[in-house]
């Protein structure tokens, strides 16, 4: 017997995603918070979880990992557990998958979700430009993007940089973008990608790295 949370409404949104990119295909397991109230990370049913279990297709457990932040930069709040597979994984086949949510040993919830196999192309060609305190890029959209879909540039620290990552979303039909007032640090090192996403999946470029001076200069071959 599963106990459902006291919560009168748990507003949660277990999926299914696929993950495409240069490196290649894989999957993504996640459910979300979707609550509306804003800056306050420690709340919702979610919250209250110490373990999230999906089983894929062919009997597979994969354990979900809690991240809970909110992003600095865009103001963006995150309440989930998600789990990336690794960058040749595979996409996840067709099928059901069980979601079991875990508080003090026991299943307290349990959701299905019905995933039929899709993925995304990757954008390509990312350019970038250094103006004054903002980041210009620009990408080449990969085929078929559409009205259900949206962008997200985003920046990573490599090691030795010490600030939060940031990103921000664009519209579907974006083929640049500008992140005004970077918190970058002079002469840190930084990873760019931009990626599309969709209902269903999201796919990203190559990696991107970039030194934070003058000219915002490429830094080739670099190791993640």
């Amino acid at each position: 017997m599963y106990i459902i949370s006291t919560y009168t409404t748990i507003m949660i949104y277990p999926e299914v995603w696929s993950q495409n990119s240069p490196y290649g295909a894989s999957y993504e397991f996640k459910v979300n918070d979707v609550q509306l109230i804003k800056k306050e990370l420690e709340t919702g049913f979610i919250s209250t979880l110490d373990r999230v279990v999906v089983t894929d297709t062919k009997g597979k457990q994969y354990e979900l990992e809690r991240d809970f932040n909110i992003n600095e930069y865009s103001g963006e709040v995150t309440r989930r557990f998600v789990l990336y597979g690794p960058p040749d994984g595979g996409l996840p086949e067709s099928g059901k998958y069980r979601f079991d949510f875990i508080k003090e040993g026991k299943t307290v919830l349990v959701k299905y979700v019905d995933y039929v196999q899709s993925t995304l192309g990757y954008p390509t060609e990312i350019k970038w430009e250094r103006r004054g305190k903002d980041l210009h890029v620009e990408w080449s959209p990969p085929p078929n993007v559409g009205k259900e879909n949206w962008y997200k540039i985003i920046i990573w620290n490599t090691e030795g940089t010490l600030e939060t990552p940031i990103s921000l979303r664009f519209k579907w039909d974006a083929s640049e973008g500008l992140l005004e007032d970077v918190p970058f640090i002079e002469n840190g090192t930084y990873q760019l990608d931009v990626a599309v996403f969709s209902g269903v999946g999201f796919a990203y470029s190559e990696h991107h790295y970039f030194i934070w001076d003058q000219e915002a200069s490429p830094i080739p071959n670099i190791e993640k």
